[in-house]
């Protein structure tokens, strides 16, 4: 990794980036027949209620309620999923060597994330890569999420991060693009070899 003079801080996304987030697998360990697979789908990971659970604004319960109510004839279906949703996180290999590099060759590292908090609660075991962060923000410790800019302030005042001297990793562009507008620099994250790659090149 080249050094960077105009970067002093790594700013990590945790899903698909440090993380495996990996509903769809988990959903096909069920053994569900491909209709049940599907109406769970949608009546959890792929349903509004899923995304607003990230803000946490709602008792835990509250958000088991929403998902079955989009599918009331699946409920013990749902309800197993969700009481064990955990198993949809796994730590990727490369996860606490990669902070630890970006720390060795003097850059900040702090996190960033969409999560919600009764999966966070329920995973954390599985972050390991957090001791070694300079400070983190998850969204349900806030009732914010990305894209929206409002975290990435929260993110920025607390931590006294200056924007322009910050890099943001995620694989999501959406959420770049919001870093992007507040002066952030950025860098779609496809694969650990590639944000290597592009990190020296920067």
């Amino acid at each position: 990794m080249a050094e960077n003079q105009t970067i002093d801080t790594i700013i990590f996304d945790v899903g698909n980036v440090l993380v495996d987030f990996d509903w769809k697998g988990y959903l096909d360990s069920f053994g569900f027949s491909p209709e049940i697979r599907d109406a769970v789908a949608l009546a959890v990971f792929l349903s509004p209620q899923w995304n607003e659970m990230d803000k946490s604004l709602l008792p835990d319960q509250e958000y088991l309620d929403l998902f079955i109510r989009n599918a009331p004839q699946y409920e013990p279906e749902i309800r197993k999923v969700y009481e064990n949703c955990a198993d949809c996180i796994h730590t990727r290999d490369y996860a606490v060597p990669f902070v630890c590099k970006c720390r060795e060759h003097g850059y900040r590292t702090y996190i960033l994330s969409n999560y919600s908090r009764c999966l966070f609660y329920r995973t954390e075991h599985k972050m390991p890569f957090r001791k070694y962060m300079d400070g983190e923000l998850f969204s349900f410790q806030t009732g914010q999420i990305k894209p929206d800019p409002e975290i990435y302030q929260s993110l920025l005042e607390k931590h006294t991060i200056v924007p322009r001297r910050a890099l943001f990793l995620d694989d999501r562009q959406e959420n770049l693009d919001t870093a992007a507008r507040l002066h952030v620099r950025t860098l779609l994250f496809t694969s650990y070899p590639q944000a290597l790659n592009d990190l020296e090149k920067m």
